[in-house]
């Protein structure tokens, strides 16, 4: 019996391979990994922008201050109005490196008024045993390590803490009206280039109020500082180089202390 011939089908419903089929396929895996790539580096960049607030360390910092009575021998009294107070500190990088300044920030939110104060970054700080400028010891040790030395110098105690490349005052009172959630995407240049113990909430009540009373408004004044001195051997007084702040004057200009009635 004679074997008959099998006859072949061709499947009409799978798609025949081209000679682009490969060079297509590399295409689309190159697009997916680009995509994937781009997802990456948005979450990064949210969790990265995200962790410039809340810093844990600055917080911790200001939990070391201790609170000293620079009215004592003054005809000064502790301010019965609502303040809060802020150290800014500018520098090149926000772990440590070149401080190139100290500025205090002030806020009566009572009085709708706020104070600016220039700090030496010369001015002398005592960490442990160990006394020297402002400047050396964020560059040895970063912002956290200055805050409760800094406030032991001034008279001041900080409410809140900022390290930022830049001047961020006015970058922080126009970010008012913003919505904590919207904060990252609004505010990205801001948060790049600052560190804080602010989270998004205490950073936007602070832009309101910063908003309401006008940066232009803000009073600014220079921290009253005289040289240091020590006694050489031959009993002469010799210039360390350091600045001494003279806390009452600096609290009075702050408005933290106001003239005895």
């Amino acid at each position: 019996m004679p074997m008959r011939k099998r006859e072949r089908f061709e499947r009409t419903d799978v798609p025949e391979g081209g000679p682009y089929r490969n060079v297509i396929g590399a295409v689309v895996c190159v697009v997916a990994l680009a995509a994937a790539a781009l997802i990456v580096h948005f979450v990064w960049e949210r969790v990265t922008l995200e962790s410039r607030l809340g810093d844990v360390g600055l917080s911790d910092s200001l939990s070391s201050q201790s609170a000293s009575d620079v009215t004592e021998g003054t005809s000064y009294v502790a301010s019965a109005d609502d303040h809060e107070t802020v150290l800014l500190l500018t520098a090149d990088d926000l772990e440590a490196g070149a401080l190139s300044a100290v500025r205090i920030l002030d806020v009566n939110r009572t009085q709708g008024t706020a104070v600016l104060a220039n700090v030496p970054v010369t001015t002398r700080v005592t960490s442990g045993e160990t006394a020297s400028s402002v400047a050396d010891l964020f560059a040895a040790s970063g912002g956290s390590a200055c805050v409760a030395p800094l406030s032991q110098a001034t008279g001041a105690t900080f409410d809140h803490v900022v390290v930022a490349t830049g001047d961020v005052v006015e970058e922080a009172a126009a970010i008012a009206g913003t919505g904590a959630s919207d904060l990252v995407r609004s505010a990205s240049d801001l948060l790049s280039k600052m560190r804080t113990d602010m989270d998004a909430t205490d950073l936007l009540a602070l832009a309101e109020v910063l908003s309401s009373i006008g940066t232009a408004n803000i009073a600014v004044s220079e921290a009253p500082v005289a040289p240091e001195t020590v006694t050489d051997e031959a009993g002469n007084a010799v210039e360390t180089g350091l600045q001494v702040v003279d806390r009452a004057q600096l609290c009075a200009a702050l408005g933290l202390i106001v003239p005895a009635a």
